[in-house]
Parts: structure tokens; C-alpha cells; sequence
């Protein structure tokens, strides 16, 4: 008895085993996708006078732009007319999804892009950080108390309006991927992103992917036109498309749930275009069970089997890939 009871013991710790940490801090190889620092950077100065972007006829001044309350719209005749919840805060409320997501979907830097998403995806993603069961594999990431605060607080109507109109809205690129052996060197900003580091030079890429604005302040005036730019170690899109065709080690090729062009299928969201650092994190979130539940069950096994090089190597291939 007592040896069957050691049996069942050592095949629970190794069923256990198999379906890899719970909750693990991203190792030093993933440490590009989940930029953070406890230091509080210095905020850039306000530039004075009226603000404008390239394209848009509007101004606004800093202190407009800057209002997270009430996101400023460069663009208004480019989309649909946002619903309140989108565009204004209301006292109480949540903080409003154009904050992060801008009107156009695509999102800030190391935001969400929501264009083109499905309704019911969006109003199910939701509801798994409202659960619990959405949260991330590092400690304390902001963005991701963000939206657990968002969600606890926001209406299923309001939810329902935002979902609606996110999913109205056209995907179009707007992440560039270079193939290179040496990036900008960058540094970590508090709220989860990269940033070059002025009159830093270059170092060597490392294995890492470096993804940062096109045009940092044209990001912070919240301009929904500028774009990122994904630097990836060489031979990483290559080596991602083979793991993406054929599934790696776990033999569940992407296209079988995210369609033919990985621009997504029913109620399962496309995968082509989006940020790297975006994808490389939620791929190690469902891995580490950070992410678990009914809604990423059909993610597990795929993303279990892939190492922090084989997750680079994906998210350098997605971010490639025409939306």
C-alpha cells in the first residue's frame, strides 16, 4: 500500500510538472516583452503652444492631450462615433477605453490592439479579468491592474457598446519588423514599455526583440497614426513561420484556430500584425497559467511547448505578417 501510495503521489508531481510553472515571472530572455521599473521616470516636458500631428487639422494643447479623462480624437471623421464609455469618464466610472486603445483600435504602445476583434471576444476577454482568471505573469503589471480595474467597475451595457464599436473598426498595420544584429539602446518606462535612451548609441540585439515608437511624441499627444517598429534577431521571422506552420513541438499548427492568413476565424482573434512584445506575453501567460480558464484551453498545449526562444521566434513571425 504504502509503495502504491508513493506511485500516485509521483504521478501527481509529474502531471503537475507537465503542465509547466503557474504564475512564473517571465526568465531573463522574455524580460524585452515585459518592460517595467519601479523608478518613476522623469515626465517629458509639456511642449508649449498649440499641439498638432501630421494629417489632422485640429489642435489641442499639452494639457489636453494629456487628459485621461477625456482622450483627445485627431481623427474623428476616420471612425464611427465612439460611445460615452469610449470616450469620456464619467465620475466613478471607468477609465475610458481610447485612453490605451485610442479611437482607432490599434492602442498606445504595449496596449491591446481591439480593431477588427469580435464583440463576443472582446466582451468575453473582459470578463476574464473581471474573473480573475486574466491576470499577468509579472508582478504588479500595470497595464494589467488597469484593466482588471476597468473591468470590476465598467457595465455589461457599456461593455457591450465598446465591444461593438472596437469590432467595427478596420485592422490595418502598424507594426514594421526589422531583421538586425544591433538596436537602439532603450530602458524600461514604469507603465510597461521601451524607450530609447537619448544619445545611447546601439548594442548588440541579444536574442531579444526591441520594440519602440516610431515617433515617441507624437505617441504621448496620443497621435493614432504613428506606428511601432519590432527589432528582431536575425533569422527569427523564418524560424517563427516553421514553429507557426507546424505547431512545434506540441504539432497544433496556428492556422487550425486562427484562420488560413492567421487574420483570425469566428470568435477566435487574428494573430498577423499585432506588436510582438503583446504577443510574446500573453503566449507566456498562458504557458505559466497566469491566463488559464475554459476561454484559453485550446492555447495551453500550444503554448506549453514552446520555450522563451521558440515564443521570440512566434511573436518576431506574427508581428510580420500582414493584418
Amino acid at each position: 500500500m504504502r509503495i502504491r501510495a508513493v506511485l500516485i503521489s509521483l504521478a501527481a508531481v509529474l502531471a503537475l510538472a507537465a503542465c509547466g510553472p503557474r504564475n512564473a515571472e517571465p526568465g531573463a530572455s522574455l524580460s524585452w516583452a515585459y518592460p517595467q521599473t519601479a523608478e518613476p521616470p522623469p515626465s517629458p516636458p509639456a511642449p508649449a503652444g498649440p499641439q498638432h500631428v501630421p494629417g489632422s487639422a485640429l489642435s489641442f494643447t499639452a494639457a489636453q492631450a494629456g487628459d485621461d479623462r477625456n482622450p483627445v480624437d485627431w481623427f474623428p471623421f476616420e471612425h464611427p462615433t465612439p460611445p460615452q464609455v469610449v470616450a469620456h469618464q464619467l465620475e466613478g466610472g471607468p477609465t475610458p477605453c481610447a485612453e490605451c486603445h485610442l479611437y482607432n483600435g490599434r492602442g498606445f504602445i504595449a496596449a491591446a490592439d481591439l480593431a477588427g476583434l469580435s464583440a463576443p471576444y472582446i466582451i468575453q476577454q473582459v470578463q476574464e479579468f473581471r474573473s480573475g482568471r486574466r491576470q499577468s505573469a509579472q508582478h504588479d503589471r500595470f497595464d494589467t491592474k488597469e484593466m482588471i480595474k476597468v473591468a470590476t467597475s465598467v457595465t455589461d451595457r457599456d461593455l457591450a457598446e465598446a465591444a461593438a464599436y472596437f469590432a467595427a473598426l478596420p485592422r490595418a498595420p502598424f507594426v514594421r519588423v526589422v531583421e538586425t544584429g544591433t538596436v537602439p539602446v532603450t530602458k524600461a518606462y514604469r507603465y510597461g514599455w521601451l524607450e530609447l535612451v537619448p544619445n545611447g548609441g546601439t548594442e548588440p540585439i541579444s536574442g531579444r526583440i526591441i520594440e519602440v515608437s516610431e515617433d515617441m511624441r507624437r505617441m504621448y499627444l496620443a497621435d493614432p497614426h504613428v506606428g511601432l517598429v519590432d527589432y528582431v534577431p536575425p533569422g527569427a521571422v523564418k524560424r517563427g513561420e516553421a514553429l507557426v506552420r507546424t505547431g512545434g513541438r506540441s504539432g497544433q499548427p496556428c492556422a487550425a484556430c486562427h484562420g488560413p492568413e492567421l487574420n483570425g476565424a469566428g470568435d477566435t482573434p487574428p494573430l498577423a500584425g499585432r506588436a510582438a512584445s503583446y504577443l510574446a506575453r500573453m503566449l507566456w501567460d498562458i504557458k505559466t497559467g497566469a491566463r488559464n480558464g475554459p476561454a484559453v484551453a485550446a492555447m495551453q498545449a500550444p503554448a506549453r511547448s514552446l520555450s522563451e526562444a521558440d515564443i521570440t521566434d512566434v511573436a518576431a513571425y506574427l508581428a510580420s505578417r500582414k493584418p
